[in-house]
Order: structure tokens, then sequence, then C-alpha cells
């Protein structure tokens, strides 16, 4: 089969805009979900996660549900930990599927869609959200919240808020 010279041209530019194409949003990078941390559970309970420095330091991706907004901290379910360099991926695995709690400041950037919110427009859109991706970093251990029960949970203070639900 032969093709013009123009042909060829066309399926090149064609090739070219898909590889430079977007990908889409729900596609998360280097994440740890929920059912990967249950596969490597070890059954029973782990205790309180222990992590090192360098995962402290660390800026991820957080899928989330909330449980509404409790003065500055949110309550959050964590479902997938993206973001996730390979040589921390054992210690975010203790993270996804489990619970925390997200510190909101001043500082913090909350959008809703395309839309940036501020001030109580913000806090509003946030208490009634059921869903959100977070920019995280995980609190010093002496700044995690507790339960209902007095166990400790994991806490995060908290850049930027997409709200997706």
């Amino acid at each position: 089969m032969r093709f013009r010279g123009t042909s060829l041209l066309t399926i090149g530019a064609l090739a070219v805009a898909l590889g430079s194409a977007p990908a889409p949003a729900t596609a998360a990078k280097n994440c740890v979900g929920a059912e990967e941390a249950g596969a490597h559970a070890s059954g029973g309970d782990g205790g309180t996660p222990k992590f090192t420095s360098a995962f402290y330091k660390h800026v991820f991706t957080l899928d989330t549900s909330l449980d509404g907004l409790d003065g500055s901290e949110l309550p959050i379910s964590i479902e997938d930990v993206c973001s996730v360099p390979k040589k921390l991926r054992s210690q975010a695995v203790q993270l996804a599927g489990s619970d925390g709690i997200a510190l909101l400041a001043a500082t913090t950037a909350v959008w809703s869609g395309k839309q940036r919110l501020s001030g109580d427009a913000a806090l509003t859109a946030i208490d009634g959200a059921d869903t959100a991706t977070l920019r995280a970093r995980l609190a010093a251990r002496k700044r995690w919240g507790e339960d209902e029960d007095g166990n400790k949970l994991p806490t995060f203070t908290i850049s930027v808020v997409k709200i997706t639900d």
C-alpha cells in the first residue's frame, strides 16, 4: 500500500497531537490506593504508623472523602495517596484506606471547579463537600489529633483543597 506525502504528514501530526494531549485529571500518578494498602495489611491492628523524616518532608496529593468541618480541622478518609516516590511507597501504604485529619490555615487555597473560594464561601463549600483532593504534608507526630476513642490520627497541613464533589 502506498501513502501520499500529505497522508503521512497528516498521520504524523495526529500522532504528535495525541501524544501531547494532557492526561485525564482522574489519572493520578504514583498512587497508593486503599486496595493496595489492604493487600499489604498484616492483619489485626498494626498500631501507630511509623514514618521517616523524608516522608514527613514530602508533599503528597490525597484523594479523600470528607466528614464535615470541625473548626480548622477537617476529618478525612484517605482513599489514595499520590505523588509518592518509589522510596516512600511502603510508608504511604500505611495511610491509604485510613482516617486522618486535615488542618486548614488562612493560607489554604480552596478551589471548586475553576473558581477559587475564600473566607466564609470556602469554609461553607468544604463543610458541604463529600470528596476533595488535597495537597498535603504529614504534620509532626506531636501535632496529630485524636479520634473519639483517643487514638492518634495522622494529621496533615494542607496547602490546597480541590473540591471534587
